[in-house]
């Protein structure tokens, strides 16, 4: 494959507007690419069986849900709020930037404003993020213009209301070194987070889970101990803005005992990885995902698979396209085909760990709305800030959790990584996983809270204010027993050959 990719210059072209439907014709497509016959339905493979067990005993829906409001009994809280906000956002497919950019930015959706039957019932916090950020993409307008200068340029704002009636933002964020995107609109960033109850922060690749986010309040890159300027200054900007929510991370990469993926800080190479990898990891799939097998083909065609997606300069970061357009830029996931084409929507070959990170975080996000619909948690808008190119797969799996999970369980490798000390391990996840792990993996929550002693300052220090774990075990909670959801081999193929026998 060669393809390359001219930055759009944002002239003005000619469009049709997205169909209503276009997000379930995605996964209609996706649910053609599994069927095996025309004349009747697959029975599905065991990692998909999975995946649907695991949605039912965390309590997520499996693909397009209701956004209905209720309160922690359950019960509704006002239908008509719920069928505006539904009519204005969460029913609309999106703007069309071009062709195969789609855009949930409310602020492309309605560039005038928010019609003022769906200011009326958005809650007031949500109502004041989104008034926020129009100011913010009219500033950038009067000051930059149709710049092109990526440090300069606002960034897409996706909105989803998740299952309960909780506000989700996911803002698109360049966190570049010294900090300059955050100089140019840091400001706003400020003003809104001060109304959020959850801020996630992207975490580092090459740190444990869970470990990223006082390293980003620390604000120490190294021990020679230069700044960052990005997320520990957003962080810090919350806090003094008055936010006195939760912050966590959601996405779980990891490289810092075992590198599958990416090498070097900057992404550069695909890892040499030995063939005993690539055959293992394929008997996992014939075995779990047999369909994703068979299209794949061998170990040899699943090194070139996992090259191609791989979160590297020469892996899947060559077929980014970047479109200027009203003062924003846009970076739309590019997927592959089984040919080797381009798609910028999902094609069901999707792997890697830049996909795993986004499908969990999906799934996590999904949990920890769960966790606030239900009162375990203040209920209120969560803000997850993440580099701008994770923005349109993340959107796609918080919309289609039955497929998020299915991605982390392909990618079972990168799930685990932190499990192990050494990549031979890693073979024994691929022949015998260990569901009970695997599923305290998917539901391991990280949250973390400022020091509430307003006398020590923000910045640093050595009184400076520290963060405090703030535990919630989801499993615990929600009295889920790990070892108890998921089936055996032997009644797996169970449950298969009754669904096989239901169809015929």
């Amino acid at each position: 494959m060669n393809y390359e990719f001219e930055q759009s210059q944002g002239q003005p072209q000619k469009r049709e507007p997205l169909p209503e439907n276009y997000w379930f014709q995605i996964i209609e497509r996706l649910c053609k690419e599994r069927s095996k016959s025309e004349e009747r339905s697959r029975i599905p493979d065991p990692l998909e069986v999975r995946a649907a067990i695991l949605l039912d005993a965390f309590g997520i829906p499996y693909g397009p849900y209701s956004a209905i409001e209720v309160d922690k009994e359950g019960k509704r809280v006002n239908p008509e709020k719920d069928r505006i906000i539904a009519e204005y956002l969460t029913n609309h497919p999106g703007a069309l930037i071009e062709e195969g950019v789609i855009s949930l930015d409310f602020r492309d959706m309605y560039p005038d404003g928010l019609p003022q039957e769906l200011k009326e019932v958005l809650d007031p916090d949500t109502r004041a993020i989104m008034e926020i950020e129009y100011g913010h993409a009219e500033d950038i307008k009067r000051r930059f213009g149709e710049t092109q200068n990526i440090y300069k340029t606002d960034l897409p704002i996706h909105y989803f209301r998740l299952p309960g009636g909780i506000d989700l933002f996911l803002c698109g964020y360049l966190h570049d070194e010294g900090g300059r995107w955050q100089k140019n609109h840091g400001e706003y960033l400020k003003k809104a987070n001060k109304y959020a109850k959850v801020i996630a922060i992207e975490g580092y690749v090459n740190i444990p889970f869970g470990e990223s986010l006082r390293l980003r309040w620390s604000s120490l890159k190294n021990q020679e101990g230069h700044y960052e300027g990005h997320y520990d200054v957003l962080m810090k900007d919350a806090v003094e803005s008055g936010f006195n929510g939760l912050f966590t991370e959601v996405d779980a990469r990891n490289t810092s005992r075992i590198i599958m993926d990416n090498l070097e800080i900057f992404l550069v190479s695909f890892p040499k990885l030995p063939k005993e990898f690539f055959e293992n990891y394929f008997e996992f799939l014939e075995r779990e995902h047999p369909l994703l097998a068979d299209k794949i083909g061998s170990p040899k065609n699943l090194r070139k698979v996992l090259k191609v997606q791989s979160a590297t300069k020469k892996g899947i970061y060559r077929y980014f396209k970047t479109i200027f357009k009203g003062g924003k830029q846009y970076r739309p996931r590019p997927y592959f085909t089984k040919r080797g084409d381009i798609s910028f929507e999902p094609t069901f070959f999707e792997l890697g760990q830049y996909l795993f990170s986004d499908a969990l975080s999906a799934i996590k996000l999904h949990l920890i709305a769960k966790l606030m619909a239900d009162g375990h948690i203040e209920k209120g808008p969560i803000i997850d800030y993440e580099g701008v190119d994770h923005l349109s797969s993340k959107s796609f799996f918080l919309k289609y959790p039955q497929y998020a999970m299915e991605v982390v369980l392909r990618t079972i490798n990168e799930l685990m990584a932190g499990k192990v000390e050494i990549l031979p391990e890693i073979y024994e996840v691929f022949r015998n996983p260990n569901w009970p792990e695997i599923i305290k993996e998917i539901t391991r929550l990280v949250f973390e809270k400022p020091e509430p002693d307003a006398s020590k300052p923000i910045t640093i220090g050595p009184n400076q204010r520290k963060l405090l774990d703030v535990s919630i075990d989801f499993l615990k909670i929600y009295n889920i027993d790990p070892n108890k959801i998921m089936p055996t081999d032997e009644k797996m193929m169970d449950i298969i050959k009754k669904l096989q026998q239901g169809l015929k």
